[in-house]
């Protein structure tokens, strides 16, 4: 009777590892269940970089055909710096945005972090992106 138990308990780990959505990369992603996702990503400014922060940007788009309210959703790189998308913000279904680093006016197709310096590695890097619990639903290097 225990190794049934035990036998029954190891296959439900088996089913929940088995739906967890894991790609080639070794990342988990929930874009399977959000249509929205990193489409592009520019980690390199043109030098000298202080001088166009806005040339680094993260293309976030909503390939579904829905709009996603995404409030309190946020990228971050690998040391974490995080930019949280703003109260109201609406991704329109088919619609792109993108996240500069420097500084400008918000609008439904660009967004501007407001830094002084920049935040992407020119050797490399990885944005995240997180629903507004803190759920990833992509990643991109």
């Amino acid at each position: 009777m225990v190794w049934i138990t035990k036998m029954c308990l190891g296959l439900a780990i088996l089913l929940v590892l088995m739906a967890s959505p894991v790609h080639g990369d070794g990342n988990v992603s929930s874009s399977e269940k959000s249509p929205v996702m990193i489409s592009n990503v520019s980690f390199v400014a043109p030098s000298p970089e202080r001088a166009n922060l806005n040339e680094e940007w993260v293309e976030i788009e909503n390939t579904g055909k829905a709009d996603v309210d995404i409030t309190g959703w946020s990228i971050s790189d690998a040391q974490e710096h995080t930019y949280v998308f703003p109260d109201g913000f609406i991704l329109r279904s088919g619609a792109r945005v993108k996240v500069h680093t420097g500084s400008g006016n918000d609008t439904q197709e660009d967004l501007y972090w407001g830094r002084s310096v920049p935040v992407w590695n020119n050797d490399g890097d990885r944005a995240t992106l997180r629903d507004s619990s803190g759920s990833i639903i992509d990643s991109k290097p």
